[in-house]
């Protein structure tokens, strides 16, 4: 089996020759590897990179199954500039440091959003939103009624990429749920509040952002996405089983039915605190649930997802990317791999992966023998 062969046969419930291996990658690990260092502007695009290029060829270096993330560009999700939709953008800061404000003008009012940007690394830029767009009904009726159509992943890229991976493996950009989507334009507090202070008010917001996404979630599966992961690493055992079921799982149901409508398989994106919602998953139409994080950095009981989790749903991640590949040794890590394996290939349906993407100066060495060690045990 060539490595889309194996991705395409574990998504779909069967049993492939061996264990993909495939790690969340995200663009740090590939700046690291080739010395780009991203500007602030365009970290999630870079002008004079190629991030398609560069990520095939970060895998063929350490022998992974190739699942293609990048493209969502987090910081553009306010529409451009269009009819009734006056956009401007002001900056301030430095190469390191920026706080960006976005003003809407529109007949009927003005929307702002405003962001911070700080380099947490050489190769890493985090965001955090200072105000969001939508902070009472009045700008949810102004975004709703005037804002054009959504266009926060690069489809120019999915396109590449999906030239570029050929049989390496799949094109699975990394994007939001239906619930993570909204809190892209509305405070969590708030998000969270709002079924109980005004469900109407939520379910409102809820389902425009449903149909607003998944029509450029379309484009994108168009343009080349064998897959789409959808994050739900906001509505996790933290909000419970009963808030989940009540204000969160038919959305996330319908938006995953909606992507599969589309041709292109889901992966569902929890990459913290599962253990107390993870028997609903069973009841999402979703192929792949990431990332089954043990503790300190979730809550899941590894024996129970394996218990639990319905047997033709694939399952990726549990190796810890935080602590113990940075400071194990490569003989550790191979030695953990090897455990992991012998205990999830009896169920099958596994993806070897860490529970979220590799930190700066992760070493090689050890990145390598998380690699080998799944190259070498994970057959089936």
């Amino acid at each position: 089996m060539n490595a889309r062969e194996r991705l395409i046969t574990t998504f779909q419930g069967k049993k492939a020759d061996r264990v993909p291996v495939s790690p969340f990658i995200f663009l740090n690990n590939i700046y690291e590897m080739f010395q780009y260092k991203p500007d602030i502007d365009h970290f999630l695009s870079p002008q004079d990179f190629d991030v398609a290029e560069k990520f095939v060829a970060h895998h063929d270096y350490f022998g992974f199954d190739v699942l293609f993330s990048p493209g969502l560009l987090w910081d553009s999700y306010i529409p451009e500039t269009s009819e009734n939709w006056e956009v401007t953008i002001t900056k301030e800061g430095d190469a390191d440091s920026q706080l960006r404000t976005t003003l809407v003008k529109t007949p009927e009012g003005n929307l702002t959003q405003v962001m911070r940007f700080n380099r947490s690394s050489t190769y890493m830029v985090v965001l955090a939103v200072e105000k969001y767009i939508i902070e009472n009904k009045q700008d949810f009726e102004i975004f709703a009624k005037y804002a054009p159509p959504a266009r926060f992943i690069d489809c120019e890229l999915i396109s590449k990429a999906r030239k570029v991976v050929k049989d390496k493996g799949l094109v699975n950009v990394a994007t939001h749920g239906a619930f993570n989507t909204l809190n892209q334009f509305r405070k969590l507090e708030d998000v969270m509040m709002d079924p109980v202070v005004d469900e109407g008010f939520y379910r409102a917001m809820m389902e425009f952002f449903l149909d607003w996404n998944m029509a450029h979630l379309r484009e994108v599966i168009a343009a080349g996405s064998d897959s789409v992961e959808i994050g739900g690493n906001l509505a996790t055992s933290g909000v419970g089983p009963r808030f989940f079921q009540e204000y969160v799982m038919e959305y996330e149901n319908r938006l995953c039915r909606h992507i599969h409508e589309a041709g292109a398989f889901v992966v569902y994106h929890n990459c913290g605190d599962a253990q107390k919602i993870m028997h609903l998953y069973n009841d999402l139409d979703i192929d792949v649930w990431g990332y089954v994080t043990t503790p300190p950095f979730g809550d899941v009981n590894l024996d129970d997802a394996l218990r639990i989790i319905r047997p033709n749903m694939a399952l990726r991640g549990n190796i810890d990317q935080v602590e113990f590949l940075r400071q194990a040794s490569p003989q550790e890590i191979k030695e953990k791999v090897k455990w992991l394996l012998d205990k999830v290939k009896p169920r099958g349906n596994w993806i070897l992966c860490t529970s979220d993407f590799f930190f700066d100066e992760t070493p090689y060495e050890n990145i390598q023998a998380f690699a080998d060690a799944g190259l070498e045990y994970g057959k089936y």
